[in-house]
């Protein structure tokens, strides 16, 4: 008979369906039932079964004692012999349906703490006590940076549970080595003139992306053949869209929405820029530097696991004038470019998607005390 595993986040659209899909792979490869729950937001593709509950983002809402009612008849149905959870309150309500139908292995995957340094006190005080609890619970908690692999450490887990420190959820790499592009022909594409240094940034616009700083920064640059290309989109572009016309930058600053062709703007990009606020261990990042390029980003957590002073610079996320300096003096010196490029594409072999999955394995092999 078929093994069972329950893969369990708050939405599809925004976690499942852009971090998970390689996983559920991975499980049905093996000859596993793959159930996927979520608020149902979206189709996941390749779930053997998918189910809907009414998780909500908020700790605050009442819809989530009603999220929890309906894993636990869920579980209790399907007779589950592996949990992976994800998100905070994904991981919140499936970990406590769990316990009340002692329904066990539970792995958590924490994909960035609330409660990071520098945190809001709220969600220091709030998110950290609820992850303590739940550590109870929790066979095997997996994080993917230094700082909430640390924290994690000081939890305590279920008798004989474990903390991991794994590299992120991994980034296909394969496919950004045999992206090959015509440069010009894609600057053209973008409307970006020809001879224009380009900075991108990519994520959706969000407050926690800050591309406000970035939009700021090119304002700043003292070469006003830099432009800023981003990618993403967003509740923030009027607002940002609004700011680039107030800085009279309309010329050098192009927004391209969402777009399935990154790795193919990352080819025809000089350096990348992210001053978000909050990561875990950003995928952008790690494949920004798979396509050599070097990265200015916000001096936070996850982001100090990528970038170092070999193939970029970290910086305060609101501090502008030390972003354009940045930017300008990498303008100046192509040589350094290119050392700094060489030397991310690297690092970024550490993440590679097939490595991730193989180590993930590893993981489930352990605390199942099977091979998956």
């Amino acid at each position: 008979m078929s093994k069972k595993v329950l893969i369990a986040a708050t939405t599809a659209k925004g976690h499942i369906n852009v971090f998970h899909i390689p996983y559920i792979k991975m499980f049905i490869k093996k000859g596993w039932i793959v159930d996927v729950v979520t608020n149902g937001d979206e189709k996941v593709p390749f779930a053997s079964n998918e189910y809907s509950v009414s998780i909500k983002r908020s700790p605050f809402s009442v819809s989530n004692v009603f999220a929890i009612i309906q894993m636990i008849r869920l579980m209790k149905k399907n007779k589950y012999d592996l949990v992976m959870c994800h998100t905070p309150m994904g991981g919140v309500v499936t970990r406590i349906a769990a316990y009340i139908t002692n329904t066990k292995p539970v792995i958590y995957m924490a994909h960035g703490f609330h409660f990071y340094k520098g945190a809001p006190f709220i969600n220091a005080f709030l998110f950290k006590n609820i992850e303590k609890i739940l550590a109870h619970c929790t066979d095997c908690l997996i994080t993917i940076n230094k700082e909430d692999y640390e924290a994690a450490k000081k939890f305590k887990l279920r008798k004989n549970g474990k903390v991991y420190l794994l590299y992120g959820i991994g980034a296909d790499l394969d496919r950004i080595k045999i992206t090959n592009i015509d440069v010009l022909s894609k600057k053209q594409e973008l409307g970006i003139p020809e001879n224009a240094f380009v900075v991108l940034n990519v994520g959706e616009l969000i407050n926690r992306k800050n591309q406000n700083s970035a939009i700021k920064a090119i304002g700043k640059c003292k070469n006003k053949n830099i432009v800023l290309v981003i990618c993403g989109r967003g509740k923030n572009e009027f607002r940002l869209r609004k700011l680039t016309k107030d800085l009279n930058l309309e010329q050098r600053i192009i927004f391209c929405g969402f777009r399935k062709d990154v790795n193919e703007i990352m080819k025809a990009a000089d350096v990348f820029l992210f001053p978000s606020f909050q990561e875990g261990l950003p995928v952008s990042v790690i494949e920004a530097m798979a396509s050599g390029l070097p990265v200015i980003c916000s001096d936070i957590r996850g982001n100090r696991d990528l970038i170092n002073e070999n193939g970029g610079y970290l910086v305060n996320p609101l501090d502008i004038n030390k972003m354009s300096y940045y930017i300008d003096f990498l303008y100046q010196n192509p040589n350094l470019r290119k050392l700094f490029g060489e030397y991310n594409k690297k690092e970024s072999e550490k993440y590679d998607l097939k490595k991730i999955i193989l180590d993930m394995e590893s993981i489930i092999e352990e605390i199942t005390g099977n091979y998956i």
